[in-house]
């Protein structure tokens, strides 16, 4: 047994001084490689291609190469974080958090806290994580999703005055118990609140009536954004057309124009001479007859940017109503966004160019002759599209529906103002 100890020491000791000997004769090689270790690009240039890679699997691999390297990478990897009532299949967050070499928090510029499947889990997910709020020294947009009025109140006391002062935007889907006050409350906390995007509850309940006394929401919000269309949105609309001292610049209202109209109107009224950003979507001949005779666009003399989202089914009716609405449009539009899903079933992707109509001729004409339109951007969804899986077909039908635009939209193509798009 001695003998074995011996003869292990000694071949343990001889690797050592090989090490020792590879270390001596490479030394200027060795201070190469430290001396180049990192980006050699410029860091503005290496910053942003770092950052255009949304693939997680590369940039991981990105933030092996160096501590410079992993730092820029860390930006976006850790950029956004959630906490869930539930996380089947995953580690928890808290857990993480928890953790003494956890190094994350510097990074985190938005969190995401999910309750709407509190019922069904630990009591405590929230009271677990509310510790770890005030580390988050980044933070500067916050989404909160299906919460009580307990745990909006938590969040709430956890966060330090100078942190509720970053927060730039905000996302809220206040839930069923979730009424006007307390919305109006938890928003206004932000002084320097830019974007508020309000998802509101999915309760068909319509609140009587409007509150009485609110508080003012943060008269730095410039960007108003709805992601739903349930009864209780145009409260949002009201609470800003009375009580905002500032300006709106941007607008998504979902299906508010073609909902609540008189609303929507009195918004524009208030609002309309400081628009430059707006979203309309638009369902069908009843929602199109509707805008063109709504007049909205002649209270927005100062819109550049308009997205149009065109949902139809028999879509060669959309291009026989789309002309109509551009030409409402003012001269100072300078960009204009077409978001166009036909409705295809599986097989039908040789036939689009037919289904999409056949007066695109005429549309090509009219758009040439804005004189500030820098940009015409065309996004096209196929709709019920059954969608290759391998990437090579992925990539015939990108270039497909290019091809399919130069040839329908030839006069914006040569003015170099089409730019077009294929989503899923």
């Amino acid at each position: 047994m001695e003998a074995r100890m011996t003869a292990q020491e000694a071949k343990l000791q001889a690797q050592e001084e090989k090490i020792l000997v590879l270390e001596r004769d490479n030394s200027e090689l060795w201070q190469e490689i430290h001396r180049l270790k990192g980006p050699r690009f410029p860091f503005e240039i290496f910053s942003a291609i770092i950052l255009s890679t949304g693939d997680k699997k590369t940039l991981t691999t990105f933030s092996l190469v160096s501590r410079g390297w992993m730092s820029v990478t860390r930006r976006v990897l850790f950029k956004r974080i959630y906490h869930d009532a539930m996380f089947p299949g995953r580690i928890p967050l808290v857990s993480i958090l928890d953790n003494d070499h956890c190094t994350v928090f510097p990074y985190v510029q938005t969190i995401k806290v999910d309750g709407s499947t509190n019922q069904f889990t630990d009591p405590e997910w929230m009271n677990d994580f509310l510790p770890f709020i005030p580390k988050f020294v980044a933070l500067h947009s916050l989404e909160v999703y299906r919460l009580s009025r307990q745990d909006i109140q938590k969040v709430q006391c956890s966060m330090p005055q100078s942190m509720k002062n970053n927060i730039k935007e905000v996302v809220i889907n206040s839930g069923a118990a979730f009424h006007m006050p307390e919305f109006a409350a938890f928003v206004s906390m932000f002084t320097a609140l830019e974007t508020l995007t309000s998802v509101n509850s999915n309760s068909e309940e319509e609140f009587p009536e409007f509150p009485p006394s609110l508080v003012s929401p943060p008269s730095s919000i410039r960007e108003l954004l709805f992601r739903s269309s349930y009864p209780n949105d145009h409260f949002v609309l009201k609470w800003f057309v009375d009580l905002h001292s500032g300006i709106i610049d941007s607008i998504d209202p979902r299906l508010l124009p073609f909902k609540r109209p008189v609303e929507f109107r009195r918004f524009l009224t208030r609002f309309g001479s400081t628009l430059s950003k707006i979203k309309f979507k638009i369902s069908g001949d009843e929602d199109a007859g509707q805008f063109i005779d709504s007049g909205y666009c002649a209270a927005l003399p100062q819109l550049k940017s308009i997205e149009l989202g065109c949902w139809q089914q028999n879509f060669p009716r959309t291009i026989e109503w789309l002309p109509k609405i551009l030409a409402l449009l003012p001269p100072s539009i300078e960009e204009i966004i077409l978001c166009i899903q036909a409705k295809l079933s599986p097989g039908e992707r040789a036939p689009l160019e037919q289904k999409l109509g056949t007066n695109w001729s005429r549309l090509d004409q009219s758009l040439s002759g804005y004189p500030s339109l820098r940009t015409l951007k065309i996004r096209m969804s196929l709709g019920h599209y059954v969608y290759p899986e391998e990437p090579e077909e992925e990539l015939i039908i990108k270039q497909e529906m290019e091809e399919m635009w130069l040839r329908l939209l030839p006069i914006c193509a040569r003015k170099g103002i089409l730019k077009t798009y294929y989503t899923r």
